[in-house]
């Protein structure tokens, strides 16, 4: 998500502190699935002020030797234009599943069976971990939230759900040993595949997203 986006979109609600907004993001577990990095938020907050898209609202005096005041926050109308438009602009974005061993796949087979293993069986308790702690976070928040943050969380859970089911394969793939058997294709099947790929690329041309 654009810090841009989350940023606008908070102050949509009503006036904050940059640290507030901080604070709503990790109140609302959205710091469970986008990164935050608190010079990315305040840089933000910088950059929309410069732009003309947030205002000072309020700045209060913190009591205290040597301690800044406190700029509490505004959306301009400037910046809810800019909301509209990357709100609009976030719809339109596509990717395609990502996962950080779906790089490691190709060349799984030259790896250590044992110590493949172990590593799939930590991703696998990882990802468990994150599943329950969604699925307890909408069980807690589900029925109190704006609907649109609660079918973020269930698209996460459903994500999440899906990674587990894959990452289950793998692990017994890994631990059958199917998963390091060599590959040799032969001549016929190299042609095979050659013309397929042919009449593939024909039916399914590559877009512009297209990882391969």
């Amino acid at each position: 998500m654009s810090m841009r986006l989350m940023i606008l979109g908070l102050l949509m609600e009503r006036e904050r502190h940059p640290y507030e907004i901080r604070q709503t993001i990790k109140l609302r577990n959205w710091n469970e699935s986008f990164k935050l990095r608190d010079g990315s938020l305040y840089y933000a907050v910088d950059q929309l002020r410069q732009d003309g898209l947030i205002e000072a609202a309020e700045v209060v005096s913190v009591p205290g030797e040597n301690r800044p005041d406190k700029t509490i926050y505004r959306i301009t109308e400037s910046g809810r234009e800019a909301f509209l438009s990357l709100l609009q602009e976030q719809f339109k974005l596509t990717s395609y599943p990502q996962h950080p061993l779906f790089l490691a796949m190709p060349f799984v087979r030259h790896g250590d069976q044992a110590m493949i293993e172990k590593l799939v069986l930590k991703q696998l308790e990882a990802c468990e971990a994150r599943l329950a702690r969604m699925e307890a976070i909408l069980e807690l928040k589900g029925a109190i939230i704006p609907r649109g943050s609660s079918l973020m969380i269930e698209g996460f859970i459903q994500f999440g759900r899906t990674e587990k089911e894959w990452l289950l394969r793998l692990l017994e793939e890994a631990r059958s040993g199917k998963l390091f058997e060599s590959h040799q294709m032969t001549e016929e099947q190299i042609q095979a595949y050659v013309t397929g790929l042919k009449e593939f690329e024909k039916k399914y041309p590559p877009s512009a997203a297209d990882p391969t």
